[in-house]
């Protein structure tokens, strides 16, 4: 949809083999293969070429890496004025520590949810800069109520709307550029 959207080239990259399969076959039948590619990679450490990207996003993956790791791969990936953007849930760490409700939706994850801050000294150690940070929180609050209601509950809405009302857990939109002086 990027792609169709702006014509630029698009690299995807996940861990899951079934989901390179899936998106590459999507890809061929818009017929955007040329154009659109699925990795079986490591975001970790991709293979790609240095300074290969002018953006990078993510959404969702965050918590399941160590960020320091992520984001310096990211710069290395990024043209010096390249954009990354991300869209994560993290702990809010000026309350506290990881409530139980967000404990509760690492453990049905099996994720690490990181903390706020983390975000940002792990984007400043590998020359990001956050230009704009949107808290997307009470925004989630409705699809995680009518989620709750519907066929598709799991059980973990209780614990996102606990940690979003509570204050314990955050939503956020955050765009960085990479600068290096």
């Amino acid at each position: 949809m990027v792609h169709e959207h702006f014509g630029c080239r698009v690299d995807g990259v996940t861990i899951s083999e079934y989901q390179v399969g899936f998106a590459n076959e999507q890809a061929a039948r818009r017929g955007a293969s040329d154009r659109v590619k699925f990795h079986f990679r490591n975001m970790l450490d991709t293979g790609f070429e240095t300074a290969a990207f002018r953006s990078i996003w993510t959404n969702e993956t965050t918590m399941y890496v160590d960020l320091f790791k992520l984001f310096g791969e990211f710069s290395r990936l990024l043209r010096d004025g390249g954009r990354y953007v991300c869209i994560t849930g993290c702990y809010n760490d000026i309350t506290g520590g990881r409530s139980r409700a967000v404990s509760q939706i690492d453990a049905k994850y099996i994720c690490n949810i990181h903390p706020r801050s983390e975000y940002f000294k792990a984007l400043a150690a590998s020359s990001l800069v956050p230009i704009s940070v949107v808290d997307l929180t009470a925004d989630t609050i409705p699809y995680w109520e009518l989620r709750a209601k519907s066929s598709v509950a799991t059980g973990v809405e209780d614990p996102f709307l606990t940690a979003y009302k509570e204050g314990s857990f955050h939503y956020l939109l955050i765009v960085a550029d990479r600068i290096v002086r």
